[in-house]
């Protein structure tokens, strides 16, 4: 199977500074929401630096927080910002603290908005943090539900992102959920666009790990436009829901060329029990060589060393330009080959030397 979440985690306290910044990167991607990442990445700045702990911390783009790890975070992050200019590292890493802070579900930033809103006074690296927004999110969770389902008949198209999310934290906002990414199917008129409900739900999904519109987001990961496919595809990466691979598996070839490109995209970030083996069955399939290289890229960065041959093969035959791409996660082969297969570990060394150079470090 894929690389795995656990093993990327117990590797953001690994030696290399090179293997933590590609784990974390690998389940920054794959929008992974275990406390633990948080835990793993705090304990790293105390160990190693905040300045040396990881390569690309402030743009990684999705760091879980639960609730009871806000007060913790909140604290860190008025620490590392303190009497620090907005260009230092260690800042621009806490105002990534603050941002992660504002895009997680109301229920979980709500309690502490007094602290946030102090600790955005404290620095302007916190510029990312929308209060306004966030206390109209926050006030929404105790409004009455009858209240809020008003608001989708004649509220302004923010009214609408407001009490659809605060319907979902409730479990009540299936319905329209559902409403909002159907109507992307229905043709749009051209002066008006898509409804306010399309596009908070389509918002909404790509904001959090929704299960259950799986076969309607797929039809969109292959539309024309890029702001809408994007969202789909990233909602799709978020829920990891096993279907997924199913659907594509059976809607692949019949896809277009940026349908296929995105729906790759969407197997290796996952990074699920079966996406290896999907790949391999996807790859005949493309639409072209274009395609067929990106599946090979995306086997290589599923690191699955259970298909050991399969993995080097793909590595060894992705195209020059592209080796660049990968580069950077790597370091990974190290540590997974002396945990999955050490015997093999010289082997793979060499063969991974061919193509980065002697200069290259590997173990």
């Amino acid at each position: 199977m894929a690389v795995s979440d656990k093993q990327l985690i117990q590797w953001l306290g690994h030696a290399d500074l090179r293997v933590r910044s590609a784990s974390l990167d690998l389940l920054s991607n794959s929008y992974a929401s275990d406390p633990s990442i948080l835990s793993s990445i705090i304990a790293a700045w105390d160990q190693y630096g905040c300045e040396s702990a990881f390569h690309d911390f402030p743009l990684i783009s999705h760091l879980a927080i639960s609730s009871d790890q806000m007060p913790v975070v909140l604290a860190r992050a008025q620490e590392m910002s303190r009497g620090r200019k907005i260009t230092d590292r260690v800042c621009r890493c806490a105002g990534k603290l603050g941002e992660a802070i504002s895009v997680e579900r109301a229920s979980g930033f709500a309690p502490y908005l007094k602290e946030i809103k102090t600790l955005k006074e404290t620095s302007k690296i916190f510029f990312r943090v929308p209060i306004p927004s966030m206390e109209q999110r926050a006030a929404a969770l105790a409004r009455e539900t009858s209240s809020l389902e008003l608001d989708f008949e004649d509220g302004a198209p923010g009214d609408i992102a407001i009490a659809l999310e605060s319907l979902w934290e409730r479990g009540l906002a299936n319905r329209w959920i559902r409403e909002g990414i159907e109507s992307w199917e229905e043709p749009q008129p051209s002066a008006l666009g898509p409804s306010a409900l399309g596009l908070s739900a389509l918002e909404l999904v790509s904001r959090h790990a929704i299960r259950g519109y799986e076969e309607q987001l797929l039809t969109l990961v292959d539309r024309q436009e890029a702001s809408v496919a994007d969202l789909a595809t990233i909602s799709l990466v978020r829920g990891r829901n096993p279907l997924t691979q199913s659907l594509i598996a059976e809607r692949f070839q019949g896809m277009g060329k940026t349908g296929q490109l995105r729906s790759l995209d969407i197997i290796r970030r996952m990074r699920l029990e079966q996406s290896s083996k999907l790949i391999r069955f996807l790859l005949p399939q493309g639409s072209d060589g274009v395609v067929q290289n990106s599946a090979r890229i995306a086997e290589v960065l599923l690191f699955d060393f259970e298909f050991l041959e399969e993995w080097l093969e793909a590595f060894l035959l992705i195209e020059e330009t592209s080796v660049q791409r990968i580069v950077y996660s790597i370091p990974i082969a190290y540590p997974l080959a002396l945990e999955e297969t050490p015997g093999d570990w010289s082997r793979i060394k060499h063969l991974l030397l061919m193509r980065l150079g002697r200069s290259f470090e590997l173990g």
